[in-house]
């Protein structure tokens, strides 16, 4: 993966190494970002997280933070994933917003 690659503008953690480096310090993250630049598919508009995303999300969180839809989509799933709570969608979105605060975005 080329260090020119214009989609790197938008990861905070994957800087075009060919693996995460040790002193990375969410490496899930780098990972994740990883697998959104070096996959179109991941950042097709038409691609399923892309649309729940659009659906359930977008009405309760479009602020615009710099993140792609289509990379925030990713997170998203990711965060739904590993946090497995069963609460309403407003206070799923919540938390995920919060969470990409406090562990995502270094800038904030």
């Amino acid at each position: 993966m080329s260090q020119t690659n214009p989609l790197l503008k938008f990861t905070q953690y994957y800087k075009g190494e060919p693996d995460c480096p040790n002193s990375c310090l969410h490496p899930i993250f780098c990972y994740y970002e990883k697998m959104w630049v070096e996959n179109e598919d991941e950042r097709a508009e038409d691609h399923p997280r892309v649309r729940e995303y659009k659906r359930y999300v977008l009405p309760f969180y479009s602020e615009e933070d710099g993140i792609p839809l289509s990379l925030k989509a990713l997170l998203y799933n990711r965060y739904t994933h590993w946090s497995s709570g069963s609460c309403a969608i407003e206070d799923e979105v919540r938390g995920f917003k919060e969470f990409l605060r406090e562990n995502y975005l270094r800038k904030m």
